[in-house]
């Protein structure tokens, strides 16, 4: 795109939210069934959306897009979008359900309406971490809020994102009241800041703390290790601190095989697994049938 086409930056509350288990729905509940609950789902997502003030600048496949004027606005239409998808009766039995993430920032857009820049790339990333039924933001937006709505959030961890020097603050807006919420520990950062994580790949290795950005996996030429297996996706996976953790999370086509000693080896397919103690990422297949992967050993101190 032109540079020129871009309008001046003006801050915004970005919002991604998708339905979960889209492609479940299809294998087990059908193509008809599943397209009728997915575009319930979306008209609600739109229609809390609008009531708040937003506009929808995109709908990809059962995901929108949508760009709030504050975050108090982007808060109040998670929170409705939540409540109302979770009253949608279930679908083969199962409650449908979606994950949200936003991020409060400056905006830059395009004469078409198109949303670019850090905000829009930060607000995905969060909506990534979401889980079924959860909403994530960041300091960033929560600092935005009025005080009634700041007190449903609650602090969860610092995550180091790619090209970013700062740790981003994430935090989790609570839209249900349960005494099965999971209990969030207080993160000492000194102490996390301490644990290193090797991966050693042929003759290269790399040391990460868990201030370190990202390191990239995969045959591209971009990707910070860059195995040349064919099998190998562009962009297999990544290895992220995680509040005091190493996450290996898979992007692949074929799937990512994790062997940590002691345990049973298991193959990640669009999964995460926190990596602990010494073990073999390997690619395609298993580490006992083939001779390459790349070695990892997380020292905790």
């Amino acid at each position: 795109m032109d540079q020129d086409s871009r309008q001046d930056a003006s801050d915004g509350s970005v919002m991604f939210a998708d339905v979960c288990d889209s492609t479940r729905l299809y294998e087990q509940a059908g193509d008809a069934a599943a397209l009728g609950a997915i575009r319930q789902c979306l008209a609600l997502m739109k229609s809390h959306s609008a009531a708040a003030q937003g506009r929808v600048v995109k709908t990809i496949g059962d995901e929108i897009m949508v760009l709030f004027p504050t975050a108090e606005n982007a808060m109040r239409a998670a929170l409705d979008m939540q409540e109302a998808v979770a009253g949608l009766p279930p679908i083969i039995g199962a409650p449908l359900a979606i994950h949200i993430g936003f991020h409060h920032g400056p905006i830059l857009s395009d004469e078409s309406g198109d949303l670019f820049g850090d905000t829009v790339n930060l607000a995905a990333r969060l909506a990534s971490l979401a889980s079924r039924g959860q909403i994530i933001t960041s300091k960033n937006a929560v600092e935005q809020l009025s005080a009634g709505l700041r007190q449903m959030t609650r602090y969860l961890y610092p995550i180091q994102v790619r090209g970013k020097h700062q740790v981003i603050e994430l935090y989790e807006a609570i839209w249900q009241q349960s005494i099965d919420l999971t209990l969030v520990a207080p993160v000492d950062l000194a102490l996390a800041r301490s644990a290193l994580l090797s991966l050693r790949y042929r003759e290269t290795v790399f040391e990460m703390n868990t201030a370190s950005p990202p390191v990239t996996i995969g045959r591209d030429t971009t990707m910070s290790i860059v195995v040349t297996d064919r099998q190998v996706s562009r962009f297999q996976a990544t290895v992220e601190p995680r509040g005091g953790r190493f996450v290996l999370i898979d992007r692949s086509s074929n799937g990512t095989h994790v062997k940590i000693d002691g345990e049973s080896a298991l193959i990640l397919r669009r999964d995460e697994i926190t990596l602990r103690g010494h073990g073999w990422i390997t690619f395609a297949q298993p580490k006992e049938c083939i001779d390459e992967g790349i070695e990892f050993f997380v020292d905790e101190k």
